[in-house]
C-alpha cells in the first residue's frame, strides 16, 4: 500500500459520552458550598443577636440597686459615729 493507515476501529460519532459523574460531583460540591454559606450566615446572625442582647442588658444590674434610697451625706465631724473604731 502507499503508506496509508486505515484505523482498525473507528469512533462512533452517534454514541453519546456519559458525563453523569461530572454532574454528580458538581451538584455535591454546590450543595456543600451552599450549606457552608448558610451555616456561616446563621452563626454570624446568632452572634450579632447575642451581642445586641448583651449591649441592651449591660447595665440592668444597676437598676435593681435601690434607686429611691437617698444618698447618705455626712459632714467630716459625723464620720466618727459612722465608722466603727477598734481598740
Amino acid at each position: 500500500m502507499l503508506g496509508l493507515k486505515i484505523p482498525i476501529s473507528m469512533k462512533n460519532p452517534f454514541k453519546k459520552e456519559k458525563h453523569s459523574d461530572f454532574w454528580i460531583a458538581g451538584v455535591v460540591t454546590g450543595a456543600m458550598v451552599a450549606a457552608a454559606g448558610i451555616l456561616f450566615y446563621l452563626q454570624r446572625k446568632r452572634a450579632a443577636e447575642q451581642e445586641a442582647y448583651r449591649k441592651e442588658h449591660a447595665q440592668d444590674y444597676l437598676e435593681d440597686m435601690h434607686p429611691h434610697k437617698p444618698k447618705l451625706r455626712t459632714d467630716l465631724h459625723e464620720l466618727h459615729t459612722i465608722v466603727p473604731h477598734q481598740g
